[in-house]
C-alpha cells in the first residue's frame, strides 16, 4: 500500500461506496440519504442530554465509552448471558462459527434468554438515535467468547472497516468481564469513520504496522473498560479485537443502521426481509411501542 496519502475530505463522495470494484460513493450517499429521510418521516423521537452529549463525541472521534451505563439488575442480565454463553461453547450447541481462537452464538437473540432486553434498552436506543439522528433499526448481534491461544489472528482481529452500511452505521460493544490491554479490548482508529486514504475501497484487512504509518500510533485506541461499562463506534471507521493474551473474553456486539445490512457483491443488495436475525414475536410484542421501530428489520417467529 502506498503510504503517500491523499486524505479524502468528510464532504467527498468518495469516502463511501461499495467494496472493490464496485466502488460507487455518490450512488452509496444517494441510497443513504433516501433511508434516513424515510425515517425520519416515519418516527419521531426526543433525546436526553446525555443522548445528545455521547452522539456529538461518537461522531467527532469515532468512538465513545460510557462508565458505569448499566444499572445492577442489567449486570445481573448480563452475568446470565455469560453463563448462557459458557454453557452453549462448552456443549458446543448453536455456535455459528468456532476456531483456536473465538466461537460466536448463532442467533443469540433466540439462544441466550433474556438477552433482548438489554438490546432494546431505552437508554441505549436513545443514544443510537442520537447519532443517527432519526431512530434507526437493530440489524445484527455478534456475541462471542474469545480465547487466549497461540493461533495468529485473524479476520475480526485485523483492522477492517465494515460493509454492512456503506456510509454510517453504529455499533454498541457490551463485555461481559472486565477487559484490560491484555484482554482483548475492541480497538478503533479515531477519526478513519471520517478521514481515509483513497483508494480505500480495495483492501480489507490491513496489518497494524501499515495503519501507523497512515493514521499515526497516536490514533490506535484500545477500548479497554470494565463490566458495565458501555462502548460505542461508527465501525465504517477502521477497527479491530485485539487477541487477548491472558484472559479470555466475552463480549456482545450489536449493529444498528437505518436500511437492512448490505450484502452480496460489493455489498449493493439488501438483505431479504426472511433472512435476518431473528427474534420471538411475543418478544417483540412485549416491547414498549415507541421502541418496535427498533425491531424492524429482524425476523419475527
Amino acid at each position: 500500500m502506498n503510504s503517500n496519502i491523499d486524505w479524502l475530505g468528510i464532504n467527498n463522495a468518495n469516502l463511501y461506496g461499495f467494496h472493490g470494484r464496485h466502488h460507487n460513493g455518490v450512488a452509496a450517499v444517494n441510497y443513504y440519504n433516501s433511508k434516513v429521510t424515510d425515517r425520519r418521516e416515519r418516527y419521531s423521537f426526543e433525546l436526553t442530554t446525555e443522548a445528545i452529549e455521547s452522539g456529538k463525541t461518537t461522531k467527532d472521534r469515532g468512538y465513545n465509552k460510557v462508565e458505569n451505563f448499566f444499572s445492577d439488575a442489567q449486570k445481573a442480565t448480563l452475568l446470565e448471558s455469560k453463563e448462557w454463553i459458557n454453557k452453549l461453547v462448552n456443549e458446543n450447541k448453536h455456535i455459528k462459527k468456532r476456531d483456536q481462537n473465538m466461537a460466536f452464538i448463532n442467533q443469540p437473540i433466540l439462544n441466550i434468554p433474556n438477552l433482548y432486553k438489554i438490546m432494546f434498552d431505552e437508554k441505549i436506543i436513545d443514544i443510537v438515535t442520537a447519532y443517527f439522528d432519526c431512530v434507526p433499526a437493530l440489524t445484527s448481534v455478534a456475541v462471542r467468547k474469545s480465547f487466549t491461544s497461540d493461533a495468529a489472528p485473524v479476520n475480526n482481529q485485523l483492522f477492517h472497516r465494515d460493509y454492512n452500511s456503506l456510509v454510517k452505521l453504529l455499533k454498541i460493544v457490551i463485555y461481559l468481564n472486565d477487559v484490560d490491554i491484555n484482554g482483548g479490548p475492541f480497538t478503533y482508529i479515531e477519526d478513519s469513520h471520517k478521514k481515509i486514504f483513497n483508494n480505500w475501497w480495495h483492501y480489507h484487512y490491513i496489518q497494524d504496522e501499515v495503519m501507523k504509518t497512515i493514521y499515526g500510533e497516536d490514533k490506535i485506541k484500545h477500548l479497554t473498560a470494565n463490566f458495565g461499562d458501555l462502548l460505542m463506534a461508527d465501525t465504517r471507521g477502521f477497527h479491530k479485537g485485539l487477541k487477548p493474551k491472558t484472559s479470555e473474553r466475552y463480549a456482545m456486539h450489536m449493529c444498528f443502521l437505518i436500511h437492512p445490512e448490505l450484502t452480496g457483491p460489493g455489498h449493493q443488495q439488501e438483505t431479504p426481509p426472511d433472512k435476518g436475525f431473528q427474534i420471538r414475536k411475543e418478544d417483540y410484542e412485549s416491547l414498549p411501542d415507541n421502541v418496535k421501530p427498533v425491531a424492524d428489520y429482524l425476523v419475527k417467529i
